[in-house]
């Protein structure tokens, strides 16, 4: 009994902290800079708590020190956080239109994806009129190494990036087309970098197949992925190098579109 209290003390403590936190962060936000006495005082904390907290997340890069003016600001880890945000609302925002146009023009179901903790979630999906249902639907996560979505994302890392990747995750077998070598995986990144789109060819799940294509950020960095997903029985195999150009196409438009509102 005695552990279980003490174990729902600890969780109490961390959750109160991250709430703090999240304070901390509203005050700095709706300021250009604060010492820690006055941010203290805001958020209604002694000063060696605030402090504590604030040199905590100054380690994760959401909050900074000017060691100057002894003022607190926000830093570039919650820059880059409300960034990823503002950049995932404008892809829906913009690619909801170009979807529904490609769902017309191929007849498929069109996926819109971003990563989200090294797995590719999809965020919104438009289905043809009489869709067949699969494993890439909205608000699933699926692994990146598996999908088409997922690789086409990959395929635009750096070598340090693909590294860390792989360092930290195994190419579990999906199914038996599944790539589970870690060379063979790169000679695939190779490909679809160069021809513009990437396949899942029953790599993720049998039965169904995928085509995607990147969308990028105003300095080309890969901010997630457009796919188009069907059964095997509907998306044959000799129709990839027709629909492949279509899908990249379309996702260009988004990537150019969302550049110029950001």
């Amino acid at each position: 009994m005695k552990e279980s209290k003490a174990i729902d003390a600890d969780r109490l403590g961390r959750v109160q902290s991250l709430v703090r936190a999240f304070g901390i962060l509203d005050e700095l936000g709706a300021a250009n800079g604060m010492t820690l006495s006055e941010l203290a005082h805001l958020v209604g904390l002694p000063k060696s708590t605030a402090h504590r907290l604030l040199t905590t997340m100054e380690t994760l890069e959401y909050v900074q020190f000017d060691r100057e003016t002894c003022h607190w600001s926000v830093g570039v880890g919650a820059f880059r956080t409300g960034s990823a945000f503002a950049q995932t609302s404008s892809l829906e925002k913009v690619g909801r239109g170009i979807m529904r146009s490609l769902v017309l023009e191929v007849n498929h179901s069109v996926n819109l994806c971003v990563p989200r903790s090294h797995a590719i979630f999809y965020l919104k999906q438009v289905e043809p009129r009489g869709g067949w249902p699969t494993a890439a639907r909205e608000g699933v996560s699926l692994p990146m190494y598996s999908t088409a979505a997922g690789k086409a994302i990959m395929a635009c890392w750096t070598e340090n990036e693909l590294d860390a990747y792989f360092e930290k995750r195994e190419l579990v077998q999906r199914t038996h087309r599944t790539i589970g070598n870690r060379d063979s995986m790169r000679r695939e990144l190779g490909m679809i970098l160069e021809r513009g789109y990437a396949i899942d060819d029953e790599e993720q799940a049998d039965g169904t197949r995928c085509v995607a294509s990147v969308l990028t950020d105003r300095i080309g960095q890969p901010r997630g992925a457009l796919s188009i997903s069907d059964a095997s029985s509907r998306l044959k195999q000799a129709h990839f190098s027709d629909i492949g150009p279509i899908v990249a196409s379309a996702a260009k438009r988004i990537s150019l579109q969302v550049s110029h509102i950001g």
